[in-house]
């Protein structure tokens, strides 16, 4: 298990006290491939937590995200998992593509409660402060009738500087419209 920076990042977006979604201190982060592994998306394990953390960031790795983010000369760039031990109630992947960090998550027992839709579901955009800093998120509905399980998109400057809500906001329902529809879980009705 490796920690770097970008755990740091992740943690600041999971820790976000919105929607009632939080993730506790105990969480790990893995990066990078495992043992010169040229598929960054193939699970470490068996469990869950790593096959949902694959099947998320197969959905990042085929959106496009240097297009999405309007860095099309970048290179989209594997930056690691996170999740709870032993559970897989909330999962997050990270990707970086340019000067953007896209953490796409997921939560069992989340729901969203919003008007918003995005690809027939509902959705909300977030946003609140943790540790002094500002946060955003969309969070969409497993399914489009509602109900438990959320998906969630947050992006951010990698380098950690504040993002404008609106600008976090346009970014995250763009990489949303393209990757969740991807997911092999997502719901149509």
């Amino acid at each position: 298990m490796k920690v770097s920076l970008h755990s740091t990042k992740a943690q600041l977006a999971a820790a976000l006290v919105v929607g009632g979604i939080v993730v506790g201190a105990a969480v790990y982060w893995s990066s990078g491939t495992k043992g010169g592994d040229t598929d960054p998306c193939q699970a470490a394990s068996q469990s869950p937590a790593d096959q949902t953390g694959a099947k998320l960031c197969r959905a990042l790795q085929h959106a496009g995200l240097p297009a999405l983010l309007g860095v099309p000369s970048a290179k989209a760039v594997y930056a690691g998992q996170m999740a709870a031990p032993g559970t897989t109630e909330e999962v997050h992947v990270e990707w970086n593509a340019g000067q953007y960090a896209v953490i796409l998550s997921t939560s069992q027992t989340g729901t969203v409660q919003g008007t918003e839709q995005l690809a027939g579901h509902p959705a909300a955009l977030l946003s609140g402060t943790s540790n002094g800093h500002q946060v955003n998120r969309l969070e969409v509905a497993w399914r489009a009738a509602g109900g438990a399980g959320v998906y969630a998109v947050d992006v951010m400057m990698a380098d950690g500087s504040t993002i404008a809500q609106s600008d976090a906001g346009r970014l995250e329902r763009a990489v949303a419209a393209k990757a969740l529809p991807g997911l092999p879980e997502w719901h149509a009705s």
